[in-house]
């Protein structure tokens, strides 16, 4: 069912229960199918991508006010697949632009090695970090080198994925979990069930989109998605785009 976008003279609020079968408004991020909706769940993983290849659900913010979000999702992890190399998990991103003059390095129009806008951020994840711990972490991928030619050309980007937190607890396979993430301008806070379980400050990223994500190479469920964010006066009247985007399940008594 769409319903209007609910909200307050402060705020806005976007709900998917995923109850309906579009993701309209949505951008999943590979080319092959790799989401479903069953069960009014869901399912980024589908089928499991290998182990190299993360698959990104996007709800991008349409030139809306993006900095400051209060972003909660049950998360559950069916498969896993464990990597040394990142953090890995399935959980909320948040906040990072890669196609802005990527960054001031150089100009877009001498870029051969596009980004996605998804590519680079903050993460926020259930699953484990690189030593096989279970757990929720939280991450940034950032630039870690740009490789530019004689021309002023790039021919090589490299992007590291760093982590900035990271709290242990008993991570089980085929359990919900609710995942909170409340970023307000360089802090974000870092909830499951209602517990917080990380703090921290990072200033690289102001502004960007949200996504969910899988993780590389597993399979996840999400449900009952909710966000909510400040805009201010002169973006109310804006407020029915994000009907495209906002499937609002009508509670019943």
């Amino acid at each position: 069912m769409l319903a209007f976008l609910v909200s307050s003279a402060a705020a806005e609020v976007l709900r998917h229960d995923f109850n309906n079968l579009d993701l309209e408004g949505w951008a999943i991020s590979e080319d092959h199918q790799t989401v479903a909706i069953e069960n009014g769940e869901l399912i980024a993983g589908v089928p499991p991508p290998e182990p190299d290849i993360t698959t990104l659900v996007l709800l991008p913010f349409k030139g809306m006010p993006a900095s400051d979000y209060d972003v909660t999702v049950s998360v559950r992890l069916d498969l896993f697949v464990f990597q040394p190399i990142v953090a890995n998990g399935a959980g909320i991103g948040l906040r990072g632009h890669s196609t802005e003059k990527f960054f001031g390095l150089v100009d877009n129009d001498k870029l051969q090695d596009p980004r996605s806008l998804s590519d680079l951020g903050y993460y926020f994840f259930i699953g484990q970090n690189t030593e096989g711990e279970w757990g929720v972490g939280a991450s940034i991928w950032h630039i870690e080198r740009v490789a530019v030619n004689a021309e002023g050309f790039i021919r090589g980007v490299f992007i590291e994925n760093e982590l900035l937190r990271f709290s242990p607890f008993d991570v089980k396979l085929g359990e919900w979990y609710r995942l909170r993430v409340i970023a307000e301008e360089n802090l974000f806070r870092v909830f499951v069930n209602e517990e917080q379980m990380l703090g921290l400050r990072d200033v690289r990223y102001p502004e960007g989109i949200i996504y969910l994500s899988s993780g590389f190479g597993n399979l996840a469920r999400f449900d009952d998605f909710e966000v909510t964010y400040n805009a201010p006066a002169a973006v109310q009247p804006q407020r029915k785009l994000t009907t495209m985007w906002s499937q609002i399940k009508r509670e019943t008594q």
